[in-house]
C-alpha cells in the first residue's frame, strides 16, 4: 500500500490490521461496486463505494488506495467512474469521501471528479488528523 494511503487508513483505526479492514470492505460494501485493477499479475489498486449508513441503502461512500502503481491506474478509475456515474446517481442519493488533511493529490482528484468539498473534520484520526470530507449529492449541479 502507498505511504499516503496507509497514513490515511491506519490513523482511523486503534489497532491497524490489514484483515480486519479486508472484512470490513466486505460486509459494508455495496453489491457489485467494489473493483481492483492488476498489472503485470500484481494488485495495483482497488477502489469502490461502501455503505456509509447502516440505516441509509442511498448513502455511499467512495474509497480507494493502492500501491506505488495506483498513478497508473488513475485514467481507468476515472474513466469507469463517469461511465457508470448514472447508476450511481439512479441508487445513490449522497456519495461522500472522507479524506486525510494533507492527501493534496487526492483532493484533486475528488474535485475533478465534481465533488464539493463540504468541511473538515477535526481531530477525525486517532492521532488528532484532521480530515476533509466531500460529497456529491443527487440533484446537484454538476461542474
Amino acid at each position: 500500500m502507498r505511504d499516503q494511503d496507509l497514513r490515511e487508513i491506519a490513523c482511523l483505526w486503534k489497532e491497524w490490521d490489514t484483515r480486519a479492514l479486508a472484512a470490513c470492505a466486505l460486509q459494508t460494501a455495496v453489491p457489485g461496486m467494489v473493483w481492483s485493477l492488476w498489472y503485470d499479475g500484481q494488485p495495483a489498486a482497488a477502489y469502490g463505494f461502501s455503505r456509509a449508513s447502516a440505516f441509509d441503502p442511498d448513502h455511499w461512500q467512495a474509497w480507494a488506495f493502492g500501491t506505488d502503481r495506483f498513478r497508473r491506474c488513475v485514467p481507468t478509475i476515472t474513466r469507469h467512474l463517469l461511465d457508470i456515474r448514472q447508476i450511481v446517481e439512479r441508487d445513490c442519493r449522497r456519495l461522500q469521501v472522507i479524506t486525510l488533511e494533507n492527501h493534496d493529490i487526492a483532493h484533486g482528484w475528488i474535485e475533478a471528479l465534481g465533488a464539493t468539498r463540504e468541511g473538515r473534520l477535526r481531530a477525525y484520526g486517532r492521532g488528532g488528523e484532521d480530515f476533509y470530507v466531500y460529497a456529491w449529492v443527487r440533484g446537484d449541479k454538476r461542474p
